[in-house]
């Protein structure tokens, strides 16, 4: 990626997801992005303790590419409960955040921010701006707590620049900030249009009888396994997988012969599990949370040219409403998958609509230069 013609950026991300191996969602593709660009970038992270102590040291601090490091920190136990232990846990990232922006070029100082938790962080850390990147509806996950709708409304006060990371997502930030910019998941095209062409499929899947329907990402509170578990009864010859880490789960509920959970897969293998998916599945339900997600694995799965076959969440609808099969029940979402494994896999495609995450993080980099510029 060619390096910008602008002093580079120093970037401070304080973020709700953990960086790993095995899922790389939109705050690792946009960090990896800027620093492409020759940004350089710190990013911060918190995991609950047991997590943290199971991890190992390169798991803990990692340096993904050059000009980018990461470190995942520990959230310490009892924080809902306890005031202490959350001015702790906030103690440490603001111990690690700290002399990263210091050690950034006044001016190009931004302060960005994943998730409304760290709002008292921005008159706490030196910087020049503040980009608010509005990922998920924090207020309806379940385990959110009843002051995450006042938080967000303090950040969106403090920003400079918002983002929203889809068009349901933007309906709800219009409106409340004067720069909200709508920027839908990217797609990392060349990675994943590997699984439209011909090479291995893993052994954990190739053992498994085809047609295999097939899930990854987050394994968590967001799946409709109500949708699933019909599926399974409804087409016995049908093999159902999940990839990916439970999430805020303890097990997966569904206790059927041909529904196969493989576990977490690493970002860079995912193509070569896509090669063995004949139809690709969004069974979310449709709630509070996901009707203002975008889900970035829509044009990842399109990529590898295969049919996708989806609940009915807004921003799919919205986006790929003409490249996915949209169902509004559990009978018509097993009707689509039977046209989509008639119709087959395809070559690799890109939909028009889609951007590439670094075509998006260099849109952003113009809107901070702007404001940057402006200040």
């Amino acid at each position: 990626m060619t390096e910008v013609a602008t002093p580079p950026l120093h970037i401070v991300n304080l973020s709700h997801l953990a960086w790993e191996r095995k899922l790389f969602q939109r705050p690792q593709q946009l960090m990896a992005s800027f620093a492409g660009m020759g940004d350089t970038v710190s990013y911060f992270a918190q995991v609950g303790m047991r997590r943290y102590l199971d991890m190992s040291l390169d798991e803990r601090t990692l340096t993904p590419r050059p000009g980018l490091t990461a470190q995942n920190l520990p959230y310490l136990p009892m924080t809902k409960r306890l005031s202490a232990m959350k001015a702790a846990s906030m103690w440490l990232v603001r111990a690690k955040a700290r002399p990263a922006l210091l050690a950034g070029p006044q001016g190009r100082r931004v302060l960005w921010l994943q998730n409304p938790a760290y709002v008292d962080e921005i008159d706490r850390l030196p910087h020049d701006i503040v980009v608010y990147d509005v990922m998920d509806p924090f207020a309806a996950f379940r385990t959110s707590d009843s002051r995450v709708a006042e938080r967000e409304a303090k950040v969106l006060a403090k920003a400079d620049i918002v983002f929203t990371g889809g068009r349901s997502l933007h309906t709800q930030v219009e409106g409340r900030h004067p720069q909200a910019h709508c920027f839908p998941s990217g797609i990392d095209f060349p990675h994943f249009a590997k699984g439209a062409t011909a090479g291995p499929i893993p052994d954990d899947l190739v053992r498994i009888d085809k047609p295999v329907l097939g899930y990854f990402g987050a394994v968590d509170e967001r799946i409709d396994w109500d949708l699933i578990r019909h599926v399974c009864r409804e087409r016995r010859h049908w093999s159902i997988v999940f990839l990916g880490p439970m999430v805020l789960i303890d097990r997966i509920p569904i206790d059927e012969p041909n529904f196969h959970w493989l576990g977490p897969k690493s970002y860079d293998a995912l193509p070569s599990y896509l090669r063995g998916f004949d139809v690709c599945l969004i069974p979310w339900l449709v709630n509070d949370l996901t009707k203002f997600m975008s889900p970035t694995k829509t044009p990842e799965y399109l990529a590898a040219g295969r049919p996708v076959v989806s609940t009915p969440i807004p921003d799919v609808e919205a986006d790929y409403g003409e490249e996915a099969l949209v169902a509004s029940t559990h009978e018509e979402f097993v009707a689509h998958c039977t046209t989509a494994l008639m119709a087959g896999t395809g070559p690799a495609r890109q939909p028009p609509q889609s951007r590439t995450w670094n075509e998006i993080a260099s849109a952003m980099r113009c809107l901070i230069e702007e404001r940057l510029a402006s200040a």
